[in-house]
């Protein structure tokens, strides 16, 4: 009984220091919604990318509109990026918002992936059109073209990303 009374007097008799060391939240809620916000975009712009690259990389068999290498790196660019921004809105809708500095790794890693992968569909977009052969149904290749562009968006919406996340992230705004 009397282990019982001292665990419950020491409890308190807490100090300030040990008292604040239980509080969930010290960061700005401008800087973890305004990161949420472009969270949200990113996901919506890389559900476009994986929709407008899936008609020309499936369905290139008698004309190959993207190289299978290409068509490898946009589906895991796009396919990790899609997971890594549902899980990161999934936590936040719980409350439990990333490290500042694991999100950053996180967005430099995409802006990376997506900088190739840009680049490379706008190169397989440029050879296809240089072969001289046009099909009478372009559209295929107008895909690749729109892919590459909004891959192309993405791209700087994760720079954006990349940039707030270590400014709110030094200034102490974010956990």
């Amino acid at each position: 009984m009397s282990y019982l009374r001292s665990v419950e007097i020491s409890r308190v008799e807490m100090t300030p220091a040990e008292d604040s060391t239980y509080t969930t939240s010290t960061g700005s809620k401008r800087a973890s919604y305004s990161l949420i916000g472009i969270k949200v975009l990113e996901l919506a712009l890389v559900i476009v990318c994986i929709g407008l690259i899936d008609e020309p990389s499936t369905h290139s068999h008698l004309r190959v509109f993207i190289t299978p290498r290409v068509v490898a790196l946009c589906y895991v660019t796009f396919g990790s990026l899609l997971i890594y921004s549902s899980i990161y809105l999934i936590m936040a809708l719980f409350g439990d918002i990333t490290p500042w500095r694991t999100a950053t790794l996180w967005s430099f890693v995409g802006f990376i992936l997506l900088i190739v992968t840009t680049a490379l569909l706008f190169r397989d977009w440029s050879t296809t059109k240089e072969r001289n052969y046009w099909h009478p149904n372009m559209q295929r290749l107008d895909l690749v073209l729109g892919a590459a562009s909004v891959a192309l968006v993405s791209t700087l919406i994760y720079l954006v990303d990349l940039l707030a996340t270590i400014r709110f992230g030094i200034s102490g705004e974010l956990e």
